[in-house]
């Protein structure tokens, strides 16, 4: 399953990005999607040197390709104040929807599901329910009835 409870974490407390994606590296070596989490941690970074992954109203899509990475998952933070992410409105980031993909993959269900991702981020009404979700179980409900999990 691409999006499970237990890779979704609300309210958590980091103050940067650098922050976030070695929580997000951490986090995939705990769910046993990679056994390495240093090159997951280079992957986010990587591929956010090429460009950012800060969408509009505090929504960010940071991904990962790599062979460390041995099965898809999506990892998911939400922030207690948002930070800056360098996203196409300025505005601070609090929302962090993070895709880890093997490398045999990375065409694929990657594009697959940024697309499908970004275009969820689109939609107000989805905005608004995921920051209105207070728990996992609420956040979880709300994003497997629009990626269609």
């Amino acid at each position: 399953m691409l999006i499970s409870k237990e890779s979704i974490f609300l309210n958590e407390n980091l103050a940067s990005q650098e922050e976030v994606f070695h929580f997000i590296a951490q986090k995939a070596v705990v769910l046993d999607v990679s056994a390495d989490e240093n090159a997951v941690y280079n992957g986010l970074v990587e591929r956010e040197q090429q460009g950012t992954t800060g969408m509009m109203d505090g929504f960010a899509i940071p991904h990962a390709k790599s062979s460390a990475i041995t099965a898809p998952k999506i990892v998911i933070v939400r922030l207690n104040e948002g930070i800056d992410w360098n996203s196409m409105d300025g505005k601070p980031t609090l929302f962090i929807f993070s895709l880890l993909i093997p490398d045999g993959e990375a065409g694929t269900t990657h594009l697959k599901l940024l697309a499908t991702v970004a275009r969820m981020l689109m939609k107000a009404d989805v905005k608004e329910a995921l920051l209105g979700a207070r728990t996992v179980d609420q956040l979880e409900e709300v994003l497997n009835s629009h990626l269609g999990a």
